[in-house]
């Protein structure tokens, strides 16, 4: 698997679910994606790899998830104010993309 394109289709995506997500607070959530992808990228590249090796057990893969929702909530829309539910909603769709596009890719490449 190519973690680089991987990584680039990955903050295409994000970037396309923050313009169907906000209008107002477009702007700070750009700049909130990437701060999460910068902050999750190394968690990704471990992932990405046991999952190509087929060597993650089912906690490993709880705990990475919940790392990443994590530093979603961390950064998701930090800069804008907005209601605590629209943010965690959001965060929640960020990892869920992260995670689905990962294992798309994993399944390609096997």
């Amino acid at each position: 698997m190519d973690f680089d394109t991987y990584y680039a289709d990955l903050e295409a995506q994000l970037q396309l679910l923050v313009k169907k997500s906000f209008k107002k607070y477009r702007l700070a959530a750009q700049k909130d994606v990437l701060s999460y992808l910068s902050l999750s990228k190394g968690r990704l590249q471990d992932y990405t790899r046991l999952l190509v090796l087929q060597k993650i057990t089912l906690e490993e893969q709880d705990f990475l998830v919940e790392a990443l929702k994590q530093n979603a909530l961390l950064f998701s829309l930090k800069e804008s104010g907005r209601a605590t539910i629209a943010t965690k909603r959001f965060a929640e769709a960020m990892v869920t993309l992260t995670i689905e596009l990962a294992l798309g890719y994993v399944l390609k490449s096997l």
